[in-house]
């Protein structure tokens, strides 16, 4: 009988086995680099050619580690040997990198390897047992196309980026706010950066108090689609807008897309809605038809008023249907109904089954919008996407309302406590219409500056009188803020004095109009009443994602923050106005020592930077450069402290360097 070596020297039969020198053959031929070593030195008793190969090297048998792999020294091969030898534990690696001397030169190589104990029949450790695969070839490949994958998910998101951007330049980020409309309007870029661009949405307010709405597709996508989207809408609304005629509008863009390559065989739904009788016009050109949702969810899809896309030499035609109050009317594009695999009138079922209980608020109801047709625009989108998309998405819904907006009314005594009555009073109402952020700070600001400036101006020094406000949202979508006394009238300059009179002249500078007018011609008597008209806008949301939200930010407390630094910051939120400055000019004082220390004022935070604030600003600014010291101002571009700050001439940062204060 033939005997194959074992362990510790132990005659081992060839019939477990095998005949030594199949044994030897084999070991020999593995695909996987195999080796021993004995001893603590860590000799080489047994390598193959795939271990071999692994290092480029032939001579291991009777060498040690060290002196056969001279280069491992300083890259924690040595101790990964060491430690299964004291511990008896094996060590797996994968995609290890070492250097090693490969062909003459040392090259990086990666390598899966596997060290195990060799132990002798007493459980004692003899010495390592070692596997090792060299993956370099594989590895390097990988990491090519990772990176190859990755380029091509930097130039995709670029890509939809641009059109994202392109999309929100040319659509509207803001929607009428109407006293019995409330308006919502959600757009979805396509996930394919080749399939975006081409869907178009608009809301707009007509002269005589009605709501115009279009939901379009135009052929083609990307930004040449992006292009005709924006030429088609901005088209349509100035047709729309000169006399609020339907019929002469679609008749001229019809006209106009026979002309235009890129405008022919658009589709579109548009619609004229008058919301005090619920009376409703509108065309479908070749478009999806509108759904009415009603209050308890039950909906239907309005009759198409026949013909085709624009500019196909179709006729087109108007229809007419009445809504009733708490309707919800809803337009949208096909990318809305058409689901990857399913037919079209199966996605319009879909469609009319999310958008009602969406209405009926009977699905995702943590946290949903208190609009209905806010409601049924982000649910429909972010439920019905769900299944996969490939084309633009785009919804746009109105919800019609029994009544009007309440007019807001409110008297007080002209003390300094009134602006803080005033601005929690006005945001509640303004709760019911729901402006955009930038819109309720502008409000905040002019009803804190007309208040301010009635409180410290129209009465004697030592005397009080009634300061009485009032808020009309007319049928054009636009604000009218009044502000009156009884007292007298000081001339407010042109341009913004050095310390006080600013406030008249920044709420004219930011807001729509502004007039005054007194109770005699001279204003020295009877009383001034200052009216302030303000357009204002509802936020739609324009994304890449689903589940967007539009940005819901409301007045918040003041306060202040000293952070140490470098730089010494103070970060403040909330309102800077006559109520807080105080406040806050003694800690801007004390964190600066009075201006001996260079500080940082952030108002990135500040939702309304009043005439008070812009005071306090422009003292510390002095007291600063006294010093030789900057004072840094950060405001976050395009905010409305920033818009005070160009209005008044303070330079400021959009963010600071985490070393030292801007200059």
């Amino acid at each position: 009988m033939s005997y194959q070596v074992g362990p510790d020297d132990s005659a081992v039969p060839a019939w477990l086995v095998g005949e030594p020198a199949d044994v030897v053959a084999a070991f020999e031929e593995m695909p996987v680099g195999l080796a021993a070593m004995e001893g603590p030195d860590f000799r080489w008793i047994a390598v193959n050619a795939s271990y071999r190969a692994a290092f480029d090297r032939e001579e291991f048998i009777g060498v040690t580690m060290r002196e056969g792999l001279p280069e491992a020294q300083g890259q924690y091969l040595f101790e990964l040997v060491d430690g299964v030898y004291a511990s008896g534990e094996p060590f797996f690696a994968t995609g290890w990198r070492a250097q090693f001397e490969i062909g003459g030169e040392l090259q990086d190589r990666y390598y899966d390897f596997e060290l195990h104990p060799r132990r002798r029949p007493d459980g004692t450790i003899r010495g390592i047992l070692l596997q090792v695969i060299d993956v370099t070839e594989h590895t390097l490949q990988s990491r090519a196309a990772e990176r190859a994958v990755a380029e091509a998910e930097r130039r995709y998101q670029a890509a939809r980026d641009v059109v994202v951007e392109l999309q929100k330049a040319l659509l509207p980020t803001g929607l009428p706010v109407l006293p019995q409309a409330r308006v919502a309007a959600r757009y979805l870029v396509a996930g394919d950066d080749q399939a975006a661009g081409g869907d178009w949405f608009d809301a707009v307010a007509l002269p005589g108090g009605n709501l115009a709405l279009v939901v379009g597709d135009v052929v083609g996508h990307g930004v040449a689609a992006s292009a005709v989207m924006g030429q088609a809408r901005a088209v349509f609304d100035e047709l729309l807008g000169e006399t609020g005629d339907l019929d002469h509008a679609l008749h001229r863009i019809d006209r106009l897309a026979a002309r235009s390559p890129g405008l022919r065989a658009a589709t579109m739904c548009a619609a004229v809605l008058n919301p005090r009788t619920g009376g409703l016009r509108y065309s479908t050109c070749g478009h999806p038809p509108p759904l009415v949702v009603a209050p308890d969810g039950s909906s239907r899809y309005l009759k198409s008023s026949g013909g085709g896309p624009l500019g196909t030499g179709s006729a087109l035609s108007v229809s007419e249907d009445v809504l009733r109050p708490g309707d919800v009317l809803m337009l949208y594009s096909d990318g809305l109904v058409e689901q990857p695999g399913s037919p079209l009138n199966a996605g319009m079922r879909t469609l009319a089954t999310v958008a009602g209980d969406a209405v009926a608020n009977r699905a995702l109801r943590g946290g949903a919008p208190e609009s209905a047709a806010e409601r049924a625009c982000q649910q429909t989108i972010e439920l019905i996407t769900r299944v996969g998309y490939v084309d633009d998405v785009t919804a746009l819904a109105v919800q019609l309302s029994a009544e009007p907006v309440p007019p807001w009314r409110l008297d007080l005594s002209a003390t300094p406590g009134a602006v803080t009555k005033t601005k929690g009073a006005l945001r509640e109402w303004l709760r019911q219409v729901d402006p955009t952020p930038h819109d309720g700070h502008l409000i905040s600001l002019a009803v804190t500056e007309l208040v301010a400036n009635a409180v410290e101006h129209a009465y004697p020094a030592g005397r009080t009188g009634p300061v009485r406000l009032g808020a009309d949202l007319g049928v054009d979508g636009v604000l009218s803020l009044t502000v009156a006394d009884d007292g007298t009238w000081t001339e407010p300059p042109a341009t913004p004095p050095d310390l006080s009179g600013r406030g008249l002249w920044m709420v004219g500078a930011v807001l729509d109009d502004v007039a005054i007018r007194h109770a005699d011609e001279t204003g020295r008597a009877g009383g001034t009443t200052v009216t302030v008209r303000h357009r204002l806008h509802h936020p739609a949301v324009l994304s890449a994602e689903p589940s967007a939200t539009a940005d819901r930010r409301t007045g918040v407390d003041f306060s202040t923050t000293l952070e140490d630094g470098p730089p010494r910051t103070l970060r403040v939120t909330g309102p800077l106005d006559i109520t807080t400055v105080t406040v806050f000019a003694d800690r801007l004082s004390t964190a600066g020592r009075g201006g001996v220390h260079p500080v940082v004022v952030d108002l990135t935070e500040v939702d309304v930077l009043a005439s008070a604030g812009v005071s306090a600003l422009f003292d510390a600014r002095g007291r600063y450069t006294t010093h030789g010291h900057p004072l840094t101002i950060v405001a976050a571009a395009g905010g409305v402290p920033a818009a005070v700050l160009d209005l008044v001439g303070l330079n400021y940062v959009s963010h600071v360097p985490p070393d030292k204060p801007a200059g």
